[in-house]
């Protein structure tokens, strides 16, 4: 979901989507936490939405083994 600057990326866990705030805030990116649409094909219940810089809040991600996954 893309709206105005903002991207949405699909999280395992609850525990990796606050982890994922975390770390993003610690980083100057803002990022808030929401519940996912159930999709059984993906399987993930949490959403992180981030303002600014996606593929730079993607890398952090990444980069802290908190696999993430764009949303349509």
């Amino acid at each position: 979901m893309n709206k105005s600057n903002s991207t949405t990326f699909a999280v395992g866990s609850v525990t990796n989507a606050m982890r994922g705030k975390s770390l993003l805030s610690q980083n100057g990116v803002s990022a808030t936490v929401g519940r996912a649409r159930p999709d059984e094909r993906t399987g993930c219940g949490y959403t992180l939405t981030v303002t600014g810089d996606a593929d730079r809040a993607q890398r952090l991600l990444n980069a802290a083994g908190i696999r993430v996954r764009s949303t349509p």
